[in-house]
């Protein structure tokens, strides 16, 4: 299972769910995705994108991390965000890996 911030990037789910769909077509059956973010904003973007629902879980998550946020500032207040809540389930072993197109100084403070 792969997860991935939702809600990086200057677009959120209008971009990444449409990527997501993308890569989805390209890999195996059995490959899972979950989906961190606002997830009224997630699903009604996955409702454009057909074949996602059987292979993805979505996890609410009310906030997120700014582009403007210095890392030091993320990795302090950052806790309960979608970027936050993806790398988090790496670290319990629910996923294998973090995406995100969001602050990337933040990905890696809350990463490390």
């Amino acid at each position: 299972m792969i997860s991935i911030d939702a809600m990086g990037g200057d677009h959120g789910p209008s971009v990444v769910i449409p990527g997501v769909a993308q890569a989805m077509a390209k890999l195996p059956p059995h490959a899972r995705i979950l989906l961190h973010g606002d997830e009224a904003a997630i699903r009604a973007e996955m409702s454009r994108c057909k074949g996602l629902a059987d292979r993805v879980e979505v996890r609410h998550a009310e906030r997120v991390v700014g582009m403007d946020e210095k890392p030091a500032q993320a990795l302090r207040r950052s806790k309960g965000t979608s970027m936050w809540n993806a790398v988090e389930s790496v670290r319990e072993g629910e996923a294998v890996g973090a995406v995100s197109c969001g602050n990337t100084g933040a990905l890696m403070a809350i990463s490390s």
